[in-house]
């Protein structure tokens, strides 16, 4: 599963670079980010995941607005897996998120962006067990519930180097990035 979402995360990571550049081609010229983190947990507990969160992401601002948009995947808060003849095992959670915000200060190399993150939060996932040794009866997808994950995200960039912070209900990040 953890493979899969890195899949998922770069191939559309690269969708949102091929629009930011297809923009570009045109002559408009913005700006865009990648980004990973990783931080702790918000609330930690007997019944909470103990892995690191950690958030790959991109964002871009159209070229003449200080509208900033972009997408993130996180693995963060908690999840209870009933897959593979578990029952109510604690992992983190992926999260699928949106991000809306602006850029407050642009003065050349220095910049000062903020975002609102929304988005949805895998919180269980479960499946009857097969007898056939599968991940699921008849090899079915599982079922997962998800929940709506909120928080808020800021970002520095000096030239090429952006460092930020991002946090959620779930999880608080520290984040590192190359600007293009």
């Amino acid at each position: 599963m953890f493979g899969k979402t890195i899949t998922a995360a770069l191939l559309a990571l690269h969708a949102l670079a091929g629009i930011a550049s297809a923009q570009d081609a045109k002559g408009m010229r913005g700006s865009s980010s990648f980004y990973i983190g990783a931080g702790t947990q918000r609330d930690e507990g007997i019944d909470r995941s103990d892995d690191t969160p950690f958030v790959l992401g991109f964002m871009h601002q159209p070229a003449n607005s200080r509208l900033i948009w972009g997408a993130d995947i996180a693995r963060e808060g908690t999840m209870l897996d009933s897959t593979y003849g578990r029952t109510r095992a604690i992992e983190n959670g992926t999260s699928y998120n949106l991000l809306v915000g602006r850029n407050f200060v642009d003065r050349g190399s220095f910049r000062l962006d903020a975002a609102v993150i929304l988005g949805l939060r895998e919180t269980v996932t479960s499946c009857h067990a097969s007898y056939l040794g599968y991940r699921c009866y008849a090899d079915r997808s599982p079922d997962t519930e998800y929940r709506g994950n909120f928080g808020v995200m800021t970002a520095v960039s000096y030239d090429a180097l952006m460092i930020g912070m991002r946090i959620t209900e779930e999880s608080a990040q520290t984040l590192v990035g190359i600007r293009f």
